[in-house]
């Protein structure tokens, strides 16, 4: 029981996906009043989806790579601007990491803060490597859908939304009266070099995004997070195999042996919910 405390301590948020009933711990499993039953898989995670079909550009190898480059530090700075902020916060207790691919804002965060961290994904592989990396067992890690989680109205105070893709309608439903949306886009410096290896490169712009959360969201303030880093072609590849500006580009084509530095360069928007939405 000892490794699940962590879905003991959060199970008061949780509500069941099928019929929205509270669901409470029992054994290994999170269990609804009507009885359905979701087991917490040894790793220490909860799969909440019945059926998912994955995408085919997000697989274990994808998260793999994607923790290799995290780990290796590149992002840090931008984690270290989140971490700043949640310092400055007066009061606050349940934090939720949206689309949090292979967890590693949640796991570096939960081990600084002594909070209710809860991170999910849609993708079943990203969340097993997300857990299998979190000995601590500090973080509710869970496969959920974006557009419908399983979590009760107004109990988050707040959301992480890093590189990922938002629901402005869902923030709404979940966050407390003045939970806040730490948002992370990427700025148009972001990855460069790569853009610069395109046939047809253009300049990226992050404007749309940013519209798009002004119109739900309070824009509280917005920090430009950005270093350029020297980095071994093993790296570079890595960071090739990760980034979603090659899906669909055949990268037996791109001279990657040109690229010695790439530039990491993100925004963070901190927000609120309108209260007209």
């Amino acid at each position: 029981m000892a490794k699940f405390s962590v879905f003991k301590d959060q199970e008061s948020l949780f509500a069941c996906p099928i019929c929205q009933a509270p669901m409470c711990l029992d054994q290994s499993s999170l269990v609804c009043q009507t009885r359905h039953t979701f087991n917490i898989a040894k790793q220490g995670f909860v799969n909440f989806l019945r059926q998912n079909k994955g995408d085919k550009h997000y697989d274990m190898a994808s998260f793999e790579n994607r923790s290799h480059i995290l780990a290796a530090g590149y992002y840090d700075p931008i984690l270290e601007v989140i971490s700043e902020r949640l310092r400055d916060l007066p009061r606050y207790s349940h934090v939720l990491d949206v689309a949090c691919g292979e967890g590693y804002y949640s796991r570096q965060l939960a081990l600084e803060f002594d909070k209710d961290f809860m991170a999910f994904d849609l993708s079943k592989d990203s969340i097993l490597l997300a857990a299998r990396q979190n000995p601590q067992k500090n973080v509710a890690w869970f496969v959920g859908d974006l557009a419908k989680l399983p979590l009760r109205e107004h109990r988050i105070d707040v959301i992480l939304d890093i590189f990922s893709p938002a629901n402005y309608q869902e923030f709404g439903r979940l966050l407390t009266d003045q939970g806040l949306i730490f948002k992370v886009i990427p700025h148009k410096d972001h990855l460069k070099e790569f853009r610069q290896l395109l046939p047809e490169a253009q300049a990226y712009s992050n404007q749309d995004v940013l519209e798009h959360f002004q119109d739900s969201c309070e824009l509280l303030e917005r920090v430009m997070i950005s270093k350029t880093w020297s980095m071994p072609a093993e790296h570079v590849q890595a960071f090739a195999e990760m980034t979603p500006l090659f899906f669909h580009v055949d990268k037996k084509t791109l001279d990657l042996t040109s690229v010695r530095q790439l530039t990491v360069a993100g925004e963070l928007l901190i927000g609120r919910i309108k209260n007209d939405k």
